[in-house]
C-alpha cells in the first residue's frame, strides 16, 4: 500500500479472517499478522470467523497487543452484551479525521460464525440489526462518511444490509472470496468486493462535498501481477516470522494428494482418507468423522517430497482429537449434517474412516442417507448400538453444524494436533500412496 497516492488522506482497512488458517497461524496464533499490519500502517480491522480459530481468549490477547490500529465491530458481543474485547481495546466504531472530514468506520461478522469457528462466550448479532443501531450513532457523533468493513457474504451485504440500513456510504470486504470487477451500488451505498487471501488490493477514492460523497473511483490490484514493491518494513517483519518456522522433508508421496476444496466438500478424497485414518489409528475408535473444510490449500499436489511445513499448511487449525461415545443414530445424524449443505460447498462434508456410506444428492437436507446404506467395520449400522467416534475438538464442540455431538460422553482426547499425527504417520509409512476406496459414494 506504500505505492498508493496521498497516504495522509488514506484509511488502510482490513476485513477480518487475518489471524487464522495458515501454517504460520498454527505456530504463532495470529501474532505473525498483527506485527506486519502495524508495520504497514493499517488503521482499522474487524473480526472474521477465522480470527476466532484459536478461541476468544487468544483473540482478546491479540487485540490487547495491538498498538497501532484499531479493532472495531458493530455486531460481535462479549458475554454481557458489551463489545467483544472491549476491555482489550476494541470499539463499536471509530471516527477519524481524514483531510478534515470525519470518517466513521465499523465492521460486521457473518452471523454463521458460530457454525464455523470457536466463538466460545462471544456472540454475533444480526449484522443488519446491529448496523441499524450503530450507523445512526456514528452520524450523531459527527461522521460525514460511514464505511463498513464487511466479513459477511456479499449477497447478504447486497440484498439485506445495504437495502435496509440507511446512511452507509461504503461497504468493503467479503466472506465469500469473490472478486467483483465493478462496484455494486445499492441504496446510495458503494459495495466493493475484492476476494480474500490477500490476492487483491482494493482502492476506493471518494470525492466528498458538503452533501456527502459526490463521486468515487475504484481500482483493484492483483498483488501477484502488479508492479508493486513490497513494503520494506512489512517484509522485514514477515521474514522474521518465516525464519522461525523450520521445514524439513518428512517423507514422500508416490501418488497425487488431493486437497482440492470442492472435492473435499462434495465427496471422498485420498487426503481426506489419510487424515481420517490417522485420527482413527491414534484413538483406536470404531469410526472417524472429520470435516472436509479442515483440510486447506485447495491444491492437487504432484507426487514427490512432503515437508512438515506443507502438512501444517494443509492442516492449519491446530485441532486436536476427541473420542466420543455415541449411538448409531447419532452417527447417522452426524452424516446427515455433513451432506446437508453440499450445494454450498460447506466445510462440514464428512471425510470418514472405519465406515462406508452412500448419500443421495437429490434428497432433502436431513434425508439424504438411508441408515441401510451405512456400514461400520463392514457391518450394517445399528441405530440402537453404541460406538466410539473419533473427531476433532471443533466438531465435538458443535462446529460446522454438528450440534448432535457436544452432549455425547467424551471417552478420550489427545493433546497432539491432527497435523502432527499426520506428520508422524507420513514419517512411519513413507512413501505414502493413499487411495479412495469407495467409503463414500453417491447414489
Amino acid at each position: 500500500m506504500d505505492d498508493l497516492e496521498e497516504p495522509d488522506r488514506t484509511l488502510r482497512l482490513g476485513a477480518g479472517d487475518d489471524l487464522g488458517s495458515s501454517a504460520l497461524s498454527s505456530e504463532f496464533e495470529g501474532q505473525h499478522v498483527i506485527d506486519p499490519f502495524e508495520a504497514g500502517d493499517l488503521t482499522h480491522d474487524t473480526f472474521g470467523n477465522h480470527d476466532f480459530d484459536f478461541g476468544p481468549d487468544v483473540l482478546r490477547t491479540r487485540v490487547s497487543e495491538t498498538e497501532d490500529f484499531l479493532w472495531v465491530t458493530a455486531n460481535v458481543d462479549g458475554p454481557s452484551g458489551e463489545v467483544f474485547a472491549g476491555a482489550e481495546g476494541a470499539e463499536r466504531y471509530d471516527i477519524v479525521d481524514v483531510a478534515g472530514i470525519p470518517i466513521g468506520v465499523t465492521g460486521v461478522l457473518t452471523p454463521r460464525a458460530r457454525e464455523v469457528t470457536s466463538l466460545g462466550n462471544a456472540t454475533v448479532r444480526s449484522p443488519t440489526d446491529a448496523l441499524g443501531e450503530v450507523v445512526p450513532d456514528m452520524r450523531d457523533d459527527g461522521a460525514e462518511v460511514v464505511i463498513v468493513m464487511s466479513h459477511v457474504a456479499n449477497d447478504l451485504a447486497r440484498n439485506e444490509i445495504a437495502p435496509n440500513v440507511d446512511g452507509i456510504d461504503v461497504i468493503v470486504g467479503d466472506d465469500a472470496a469473490e472478486k467483483f470487477d465493478e462496484v455494486v451500488e445499492v441504496n446510495d451505498t458503494i459495495l466493493s468486493f475484492v476476494g480474500d487471501e490477500y490476492d487483491f488490493l482494493g482502492e476506493v477514492t471518494l470525492e466528498v462535498g458538503e452533501d456527502g460523497i459526490e463521486s468515487f473511483d475504484r481500482s483493484v490490484y492483483d498483488v501477484s501481477e502488479e508492479d508493486m514493491e513490497p513494503s520494506e518494513a512489512v517484509e522485514a517483519v514477515a521474514d522474521f516470522y518465516r525464519r522461525q518456522v523450520d521445514s524439513e522433508v518428512i517423507g514422500e508421496a508416490s501418488v497425487q494428494l488431493n486437497c482440492v476444496s470442492e472435492d473435499l466438500r462434495t465427496g471422498e478424497t485420498n487426503m481426506g482418507n489419510f487424515v481420517a485414518d490417522a485420527v482413527g489409528a491414534a484413538l483406536e475408535s470404531d469410526v472417524v468423522i472429520q470435516n472436509g473444510g479442515g483440510i486447506r490449500t485447495n491444491t492437487l499436489y504432484s507426487p514427490g517430497d512432503i515437508t512438515d511445513l506443507l502438512i501444517r499448511q494443509i492442516l492449519p487449525f491446530g485441532n486436536t482429537t476427541i473420542e466420543l461415545e455415541v449411538s448409531g443414530q447419532t452417527i447417522h445424524d452426524a452424516l446427515e449434517n455433513g451432506v446437508s449443505e453440499v450445494e454450498s460447498l460447506e466445510g462440514r462434508f464428512p471425510q470418514v474412516s472405519g465406515m462406508e456410506f452412500a448419500w443421495d444428492p437429490d434428497g432433502d437436507p436431513g434425508d439424504r442417507i438411508d441408515p441401510a446404506d451405512v456400514t461400520v467395520g463392514g457391518d450394517p449400522l445399528d441405530l440402537e448400538a453404541t460406538y466410539t467416534l473419533g473427531t476433532n475438538n471443533f466438531m465435538a464442540d458443535g462446529g460446522d453444524g454438528y450440534s448432535m455431538l457436544p452432549d455425547a460422553t467424551r471417552t478420550g482426547a489427545g493433546d497432539t494436533t491432527i497435523s502432527q499425527l499426520v506428520i508422524d504417520r507420513i514419517r512411519a509409512q513413507s512413501p505414502i500412496a493413499p487411495e479412495t476406496d469407495g467409503r463414500i459414494s453417491r447414489l
